[in-house]
């Protein structure tokens, strides 16, 4: 038997996922470690040599790489973000700047990507490495399929489908002021510290990070809009994992005048989408996704913000204009635009076979170490109780803390990993 770890770093986002890729290769001579992040670390001290598949292999990783590397486990990629969304390969070959590093390729074992758009932009940049970068698709396609997302969400399309028929709006912006302007010092940390970035990308992420702001504001106008003219029907928006839930709530006095307004993140993304009528994006993936998904679908977007990464609003219908919006809105059918879904395949890798299974055919063409299996579920069994016990004090201590002290802050584990892993 081999090893494979899986960490995840925002919950809502992954964990359904690669849940999904592991079930899809349980079958396989692999034992799967899932966890967040602390408990992966910790694994990989204890359990044996394996698989490390991760996320991400940013510039700054070089570390964590180097420490997973010198347990003499195989380390292997699967961007998260993608990259699927910027404008042009210009801009996405300026943000693997930030997203990875020639060290960190040379330090990889394998670059697995999301289709023909990022896989062309790594193998361009990295010339080198070139055949350590696949294109495989992401496991997040595998649940775009119709009768995977009927099976596996059926509790949670029930549950939502009890606000039918309603509007779905997946947020993606810088929802605060304070947080706008962490961002922005956040951007210029990462300029200071990557002498990669061209002359000018600074500016450009600061502009982007602002028009974030903007376009949150717009759409807090529009979504009141929307409320008025659409009484009847509930509106639901899911703010993504980075945004503040009570700022959202704050701006849209959702309990006195716009009662129809939900906003609600417990489920993951494709759940809401197959429940929904229609979606309302900018930027984000699930445009794309709830396009491919057959929903009724439409990019709402400002005037004059940043072009960075806006693929996705081209790929459906989209305005800038709120009586367009809604006259699309009262549209009772949509016809199926065949230019907007080749836009969409051109960017993914979507084929008759699961990623999850191409993943795993690659997987296994690396050289990985056989586990000593006669010592394997002792260790399992006694670290389990140690990391148990080590890991709850240092919870209990950073909570004493926060109480005390009032400024040792753990808020990004909560919102990320709400509830932690239990099961």
């Amino acid at each position: 038997m081999k090893l494979i770890y899986i960490p995840i770093e925002v919950k809502t986002r992954e964990l359904i996922t690669k849940l999904f890729f592991i079930a899809n290769n349980i079958s396989e001579n692999f034992i799967f470690f899932i966890g967040d992040k602390m408990a992966t670390k910790n694994a990989t001290s204890c359990l044996g040599k394996g698989v490390y598949f991760y996320k991400s292999i940013n510039w700054y990783d070089t570390p964590h790489i180097n420490r997973i590397k010198s347990k003499g486990n195989v380390y292997i990629s699967l961007d998260e973000e993608g990259g699927v969304t910027q404008s042009n390969k210009s801009n996405f070959l300026s943000i693997l700047n930030r997203r990875s590093s020639e060290l960190n390729v040379s330090l990889t074992d394998k670059i697995f990507t999301w289709g023909n758009f990022d896989f062309d932009g790594w193998r361009t940049k990295y010339k080198k490495y070139k055949n350590k970068i696949v294109k495989t698709g992401s496991p997040r396609f595998d649940l775009w399929r119709k009768e995977v997302y009927l099976k596996i969400f059926k509790d949670e399309i029930l549950y939502l489908k009890k606000y039918s028929p309603y509007i779905f709006i997946p947020s993606t912006f810088i929802n605060s002021y304070e947080w706008l302007k962490k961002e922005i010092e956040h951007e210029k940390k990462m300029n200071r510290g990557n002498r990669k970035e061209p002359p000018g990308f600074l500016k450009k992420r600061i502009k982007q990070s602002k028009d974030s702001y903007k376009s949150y504001l717009a759409y807090v106008k529009m979504i009141k809009e929307l409320s008025t003219k659409f009484p009847k029907k509930k509106i639901i928006i899911k703010p993504h994992p980075k945004e503040n839930v009570i700022d959202w709530k704050r701006k849209l006095n959702i309990k006195n005048k716009y009662s129809n307004i939900i906003i609600d993140n417990k489920f993951d993304l494709t759940a809401y989408i197959a429940a929904s009528e229609s979606v309302i994006f900018t930027e984000t993936i699930a445009g794309m996704q709830s396009a491919i998904m057959g929903k009724k679908t439409i990019s709402y977007n400002l005037k004059n913000v940043s072009t960075l990464r806006n693929y996705a609003n081209k790929c459906v219908p989209h305005t800038t204009e709120l009586k367009t919006l809604v006259k699309y809105l009262n549209k009772r059918s949509i016809t199926k635009n065949s230019k907007y879904i080749k836009k969409i395949k051109n960017r993914f890798y979507v084929t008759n076979k699961n990623s999850s299974k191409i993943i795993m055919e690659n997987i296994k063409k690396i050289k990985i170490n056989d586990l000593n299996m006669n010592f394997f579920h002792l260790r399992l069994k006694i670290y389990s109780i140690f990391y148990l016990l080590l890991d709850n004090l240092k919870f209990l201590s950073i909570e004493i803390k926060n109480k005390i002290f009032n400024k040792f802050n753990f808020k990004s584990y909560s919102v990320k990993m709400p509830g932690g892993i239990k099961k």
